[in-house]
């Protein structure tokens, strides 16, 4: 009997009031870690034996991929055969589902990567997992159905806070190796994960490589001279609890009229998390027809722009962001730019090094977004310039004196060795 079959069997069983009592792990995980364990000894046994092992990463967007410096290196390690397999997110409405894929091919192909169309004529070996959510991916796509394959995941998002649902889903526990950013995320793993997070690599966030190359391949902004803003709201739009709702509601309207106010100065980039405009299509007041005439305004404007997919030059060519999303808080700090958190207050749920991050930024508690283009990214008075470059040194640089992606290698070199 294979994983998913034990697990469809508890399910049957066991009723759902039951298992939710229980909590997300209990006994028949404890049955399925013990198989998953014998099951990857065979594997690594099999591997060590493997001229070349297949590798698929399974795309869900192109704002999620994280992943272009480890796939290019292991392009040029004889040791790996990479592809890409589309496999867009089911929360997607059929309206969007197709833009997205096409935007995926069109990415991967334009930067010499192989994609797959079906599994089964490409048996792997090992698989990365984009999102670690059972309702984002197909039932047969799961870890579940590859009993010959080692899963790994890299987290999409740099995580901030101190949710169970950020490290103690099916996969963080099942999967052969995680690659998580810093220690502090294993010591979260270690509380909060039903396997204490025994699988962890600590290898840095994939994107710190290309951050840090700094090479802007394209420029997605107009021709000008003018101080170039990002704002990237988040798509938590429904959420109950507003302590962890997405500002955008609150916020549309104004960011038209600052875009339309301080046009002469400075341009704006809108950057809308990929499920915003699926969550707006959806939403009572906004619907298609209003949702599409919004996105038009910033992808129409002369001094406005649209930005749906990487986000790699547009962060770099930028010179600040305001912006509510947790993995931004993280990832801009990057560039060192200027940055100003404008959603609600989420000091009860950030762990430890998710508050150092925020401290790093303006918010909405200190000034108004208005303030903060004015003052802070207009006339320079950046008083947390320092504190942002601290944050880096201290936290963002990958370890080992490697990158992030030699590091993962590494890592995943080094486990199929072992016996």
């Amino acid at each position: 009997m294979n994983l998913l079959q034990i697990k469809k069997l508890y399910s049957f069983i066991v009723p759902s009031k039951v298992r939710k009592v229980l909590g997300e792990f209990h006994l028949i995980d404890h049955i399925i870690l013990k198989k998953r364990t014998l099951l990857y000894k065979k594997t690594i046994l099999r591997l060590q034996n493997k001229n070349e092992w297949n590798v698929v990463f399974f795309a869900m967007d192109i704002s999620f991929w994280k992943y272009d410096s480890l796939f290019r290196l292991m392009q040029n390690h004889p040791q790996f055969h990479p592809v890409i397999f589309l496999a867009p997110s089911l929360q997607l409405l059929p309206e969007t589902k197709e833009k997205v894929v096409s935007t995926m091919r069109d990415a991967f192909i334009s930067r010499g990567y192989e994609i797959i169309n079906s599994i089964s004529n490409f048996p792997p070996d090992i698989i990365f997992y984009t999102q670690p959510y059972r309702n984002s991916i197909q039932e047969h796509l799961t870890f579940y159905n590859f009993p010959n394959a080692l899963p790994c995941y890299i987290p999409y998002a740099f995580w901030m806070s101190y949710y169970r649902w950020g490290y103690d889903m099916p996969l963080h526990n099942y999967a052969w190796m995680l690659f998580y950013p810093t220690i502090i995320h294993k010591q979260n793993a270690e509380k909060l994960a039903f396997n204490k997070g025994e699988n962890i690599s600590i290898t840095g966030y994939p994107t710190a490589d290309d951050f840090l190359e700094k090479k802007i391949i394209t420029s997605p902004w107009h021709p000008d001279d003018k101080i170039k803003v990002i704002w990237a709201p988040h798509h938590s739009i429904f959420a109950k609890d507003l302590s962890d709702c997405a500002s955008f509601l609150e916020y549309a309207s104004f960011m038209q009229k600052i875009a339309k106010k301080y046009k002469e100065s400075i341009q704006i980039a809108f950057k809308p998390h990929p499920l915003l405009k699926n969550k707006l299509y959806q939403h009572p007041n906004w619907g298609i027809e209003k949702t599409e005439r919004y996105f038009d305004f910033w992808k129409e404007g002369n001094n406005t722009i649209l930005s749906e997919g990487d986000y790699i030059d547009l962060f770099l060519s930028s010179d600040a962001l305001i912006h509510d999303c947790g993995s931004f808080t993280i990832e801009y700090l990057y560039t060192k730019k200027a940055v100003m958190y404008n959603g609600n207050p989420r000091d009860s749920i950030l762990c430890p090094f998710g508050k150092l991050a925020t401290e790093a930024h303006y918010t909405n508690k200190e000034m108004g977004v208005e303030d903060f283009i004015k003052n802070v990214v207009i006339e320079k008075n950046d008083e947390k310039k320092n504190l942002r470059e601290h944050f880096f040194e201290k936290y963002l640089l990958p370890p080992n004196n490697q990158t992030v992606s030699q590091n993962i290698l590494n890592a995943i070199l080094s486990g199929i060795k072992k016996t």
